[in-house]
């Protein structure tokens, strides 16, 4: 909580400090040049030109893939589902509880 606090004093102190700066306008200048002239490793654009590369092969591999324009019947199915005797479920209903240890059911 203090280093919280303090933190927070000095934050407050330095941003009423840089509102009332009398060479406001030239120290941002300065700091935008300072950014703007460091110079881009070459590695970058390898990294970006990669990257651009690997986006252009999923799109000829995977987008061709995606749509399917041919049109293709489907074959109906029909599922049954068949009922069980009351037997049958009582049944299965032991065979559920049979390996069981302890029993905590009704009957």
């Amino acid at each position: 909580m203090k280093n919280d606090d303090f933190t927070k004093q000095v934050t407050s102190k330095l941003d009423g400090l840089a509102r009332n700066h009398q060479n406001k306008a030239v120290v941002m200048n300065n700091v935008l040049e300072n950014i703007q002239e460091r110079s881009l490793s070459r590695y970058s654009f390898w990294k970006m030109g990669g990257f651009a590369l690997a986006a252009a092969i999923t799109g000829f591999v995977i987008l061709p893939n995606a749509f399917d324009l041919s049109e293709k019947q489907h074959q109906q199915q029909v599922v049954i589902n068949p009922k069980l005797s009351p037997q049958m479920v009582e049944d299965l209903e032991m065979l559920s509880v049979f390996g069981e240890d302890k029993s905590s059911h009704g009957s």
